[in-house]
């Protein structure tokens, strides 16, 4: 059971490492009413994801694991969709944002349940908070969508 956990730790993590570099290539080629607001929230989350990978990554280690820690790995397993380069509407990134926070929300919830059924109170306190904090972000794209 804790192999299931670490697994489902480093898909996550690996999933996390794609993030960042997707929520970079929206941040540099957004485009539309609404670059400003949304430019300067794109780089406070993959500043969020890049804390994220680092607590993540070192609570694997904790638990006697190695981390996804290349690009080409992280691929392999990643359920995060890239983004192709080129420019992207607001309302493009706010809709696929909002579905890859949902993800996150679902992911976040199934490593909680895995972790108290180990008893790991840690992680299941780690990823309960990374709930708390998708929850609120997906509540705020929503509103923002209303626009």
């Amino acid at each position: 059971m804790k192999q299931e956990l670490l697994a489902k730790m480093n898909a996550y993590l690996a999933n996390q490492e794609i993030m960042y570099i997707k929520l970079h290539n929206m941040h540099w080629n957004l485009k539309g009413n609404g670059f400003f607001t949304l430019h300067a929230k794109l780089e406070e989350y993959y500043d969020q994801t890049a804390d994220i990978i680092d607590e993540v990554a070192e609570r694997i280690l904790a638990m006697g694991e190695l981390p996804v820690a290349n690009l080409k790995e992280a691929l392999e397993i990643t359920k995060v969709k890239e983004l192709p380069d080129g420019a992207i509407n607001i309302a493009e990134a706010v809709r696929i944002l909002t579905i890859d926070v949902e993800y996150w929300i679902h992911d976040s919830k199934e490593i909680v349940e895995l972790a108290d059924k180990e008893g790991d109170v840690v992680t299941a306190d780690i990823f309960t908070g990374y709930v708390k904090e998708y929850e609120k972000t997906l509540w705020m794209l929503k509103a923002f969508a209303q626009n």
